[in-house]
């Protein structure tokens, strides 16, 4: 008798501290990455609201919704900009700022769409090749420097 044993689904995401790929089951909401033992938000987030904090992070999805606005540095891998954002952006997947979105920072990313009446101030790095490298240690650097 052949017992069914069903495979997880996994998928592979980016830990936002470290930037190093990990695979993780389809279903998680959060992980503890392998290499830097730090929890990574991997839930989507919808902001409605006022929202001010040093660093918003996750490996999932981040919309910001029409009133909402959002100071802080955003690491995510999709943003969707429908409010106003103050702050430095590094989207490993695409950037959409809408018509009445505002971003005002840096902003780095794989793919950006700007829709007529958005607008966009600071820096722009877009690149379909766009890969964060890891983070190593500051000894190994300084060995390959050498």
């Amino acid at each position: 008798m052949v017992a069914n044993t069903q495979v997880p689904e996994t998928r592979r995401v980016v830990c936002t501290h470290c930037d190093r790929p990990i695979e993780i089951p389809a279903s998680a909401m959060s992980v503890s990455c392998r290499f830097c033992h730090r929890r990574v938000i991997i839930e989507d987030i919808v902001i409605k609201a006022y929202h001010a904090v040093v660093r918003l992070a996750t490996a999932g999805r981040v919309e910001i919704a029409g009133k909402a606005h959002v100071i802080a540095e955003i690491r995510v891998n999709e943003l969707v900009v429908e409010g106003a954002v103050k702050g430095n952006i590094t989207a490993l997947d695409r950037v959409l700022i809408g018509k009445k979105g505002s971003v005002l920072g840096n902003l780095c990313s794989r793919s950006l769409e700007v829709e007529p009446g958005a607008t966009l101030v600071g820096r722009v790095q877009v690149s379909p090749e766009f890969a964060l490298e890891p983070k190593g240690d500051p000894e190994e650097s300084e060995v390959a420097d050498l």
